[in-house]
């Protein structure tokens, strides 16, 4: 599950809390209770009625939050505030229903990201602008495609991965345009935008770079560009299409690209991720790459602190 929004933190720490003192008190009521003799059956069930409510509706309300269920969320959300048995939980079911009108908490339910994050979402590298020096700079300098949970998709589905063709450039440009769009107003912004169809069919044609597209069914999904260095792979722009982001698609292209050094007998895969972006620096120390260098890109638009990180493919 991806980190939750700080109004959705809070929400879920004050359905805990409201229901350890609502345990805590329905514990001390009947602590205090000194006289048992006039619980009848009736009233015995109405007891049990009134605190299992809402013990199971808290419960239910924090599932339906982990699992972005608005609307069901919020109609389980007023039967809670409806059995708060004192003002204590009544205040805090009220601060609940306050967090679901912000803008984050919506944007959380809708499946976005949250705005303390949006530069920091999944994977991709490089930095590029037009022509020649797009090429170069996509190998200098990182960036990030960010990550959203998105559309539903059947359980299965048919995963294939191959090698781009020069006649591909036109899908790999659409795949990284899309991933990369919305950091056009990021400081700086991402230079995969400056990059053209042409100056990346230019790349693939004369093999200065490479690249892998991943198709789900039959559509283009995600896509990373290569080259070789040396003993060591180099991958960039790690892109995937929006609406597929947070199914594993960017682990399994990172695989292919160490599966292809290892090919190839390289002994070393290597990409570059901005420091501030710190959902690409787990991604990849998950996957077992370390930071070995870093420096700052000094751009008009504004500075990057990069980290370069590796992982030996063998010893």
């Amino acid at each position: 599950m991806p980190k939750a929004p700080t109004p959705v933190r809070i929400m879920r720490f004050i359905l805990l809390l409201k229901l350890v003192l609502f345990v805590f008190v329905m514990t001390m009521s009947f602590i205090n209770t000194k006289d048992y003799s006039d619980f009848t059956a009736n009233k015995i069930l109405i007891i049990v009625f009134n605190i299992t409510i809402p013990i199971i509706s808290m419960l239910v309300l924090l599932w339906l939050i982990n699992r972005r269920k608005h609307f069901p969320s919020l109609i389980v959300l007023f039967v809670v505030l409806w059995f708060s048995i004192d003002q204590i939980q009544f205040m805090l079911s009220i601060i609940i229903v306050l967090m679901y009108f912000l803008k984050q908490t919506r944007d959380y339910f809708r499946g976005e990201t949250f705005a303390d994050t949006s530069k920091s979402r999944a994977a991709g590298e490089g930095e590029a602008s037009e022509g020649e020096d797009a090429v170069k700079a996509a190998l200098k300098e990182p960036d990030e495609a960010p990550e959203r949970p998105l559309a539903k998709l059947k359980k299965d589905p048919e995963i294939t991965i191959r090698e781009a063709t020069p006649e591909d450039a036109n899908t790999v440009y659409a795949l990284m345009r899309m991933a990369f769009e919305e950091y056009r107003t990021a400081t700086p912004p991402s230079s995969a935008l400056d990059e053209t169809e042409e100056s990346i069919q230019e790349a693939l044609a004369d093999q200065s770079q490479f690249a892998v597209i991943l198709f789900e069914e039959d559509t283009a999904t995600a896509m990373v560009r290569y080259q070789y260095d040396g003993d060591a792979i180099y991958f960039f722009r790690l892109s995937v299409v929006p609406h597929r982001r947070r199914r594993g698609y960017a682990r399994q292209l990172v695989k292919w690209i160490e599966k292809q050094g290892v090919t190839k007998g390289l002994k070393i895969s290597r990409c570059k991720v901005r420091q501030s972006v710190q959902n690409n620096l787990v991604l990849y120390q998950n996957m077992g790459y370390e930071v070995t260098d870093q420096e700052l890109i000094v751009r008009p638009a504004g500075t990057v602190k990069a980290l370069t990180l590796e992982k030996k493919l063998w010893e």
